[in-house]
């Protein structure tokens, strides 16, 4: 996984303890895509943010690794390579297998 900061503010984790830090919901927009640009998600283009629990596997390894070593209100580009997304399987229909994928994610807020 792979992170390019596109601004920056004060990191997540400063944020929290490593306890609380697995019940946090986190609050943000993103846009997936394969390495050939190919968007597989969005949650910009459905104007809605994206929500998920820390510590819970409910994104791949890689978003979460990234989004984790954000800070409040920044905005990243992240780079999954297939160990760290669907690996060598892939998500039949969506992703093929052992795809990198790229994401444009910024973080809005803890909930």
């Amino acid at each position: 996984m792979m992170k390019t900061l596109i601004f920056h503010s004060f990191p997540l984790l400063q944020h929290l303890n490593l306890d609380e830090a697995q019940t946090e919901t986190v609050c943000l927009v993103s846009a997936g895509m394969l390495q050939n640009g190919k968007k597989f998600d969005s949650s910009r283009d459905r104007n809605k943010p994206f929500r998920f629990k820390i510590g819970r596997q409910e994104v791949i390894k890689g978003f979460e690794e990234g989004v984790t070593q954000m800070s409040l209100g920044q905005r990243a580009k992240l780079t999954c390579t297939p160990e760290m997304a669907y690996g060598a399987t892939g998500h039949p229909g969506v992703i093929p297998p052992n795809a990198t994928l790229l994401f444009d994610v910024e973080l809005l807020r803890l909930e």
